[in-house]
């Protein structure tokens, strides 16, 4: 898994992630020991999140055969990539040596992810095409998808691109954080493991914060 943050001004990312996480980067701008890996890059504000595929031409060719929106892929350095389902999905095949077997989903690493999805055909569209397989939820239309590190869920409600959740120690100390940085933070909500807000960057890139409750 990869995930990619865009925003117009890539120095202003840096510094706000920065305090917000603190993140150091790279020459390339990965952020430097992400797990799983992650970067910044210049564009329209958004989070894009490819999902690890071994097959990026079978996975492709399924996802159209199943009425599903794929681009050709286009190969870089670290394998070959696309965003699917109009722009919301990304698939990944990674090069040798660019794949990591267990992410730490540590504090700052992306550690829980959300697919919204329109409706249960998309939903079965993406169950056939990723072999994902699922389990009910705890909230309903939620479903946990239960082969895939980090853990993610499916919701069935609205098509979107995922929603990224990032590991903090206190989600109420991370909030400050953010809208110190000119971000902005909801209140702390709790959920099946722990605790989350929804946060906005300096540059309207959505995502949220997130912490576990300890046993």
């Amino acid at each position: 898994m990869y995930y990619a943050i865009h925003t117009p001004d890539l120095a202003r990312a840096r510094a706000f992630y920065t305090s917000v996480f603190g993140w150091t980067y790279r020459s390339d701008d990965h952020i430097e020991g992400s797990s799983p890996a992650g970067g910044l890059g210049v564009g329209p504000p958004r989070i894009d999140l490819y999902f690890e595929v071994p097959d990026i031409a079978a996975t492709v060719a399924r996802l159209r055969e199943l009425g599903g929106v794929a681009p050709d892929p286009v190969r870089s350095k670290s394998g070959w990539s696309c965003l699917a389902e109009d722009g919301v999905l990304g698939l990944w095949q990674p090069a040798d040596g660019y794949a990591e077997s267990s992410p730490k989903c540590a504090e700052g690493d992306l550690f829980y992810y959300v697919v919204p999805v329109a409706d249960e055909k998309v939903k079965a569209r993406y169950v056939a095409a990723f072999g994902w397989e699922l389990s009910a939820g705890s909230h309903p239309n939620g479903w946990n998808i239960e082969n895939s590190v980090p853990p993610g869920g499916l919701f069935v409600d609205h098509a979107g691109p995922p929603d990224l959740y990032f590991r903090v120690a206190d989600v109420d100390e991370a909030a400050v954080r953010v809208r110190e940085a000119g971000g902005t933070a909801g209140e702390r909500q709790p959920n099946s493991a722990g605790w989350h807000a929804v946060c906005t960057d300096d540059q309207e890139v959505r995502f949220s914060i997130g912490s576990l409750r300890q046993n």
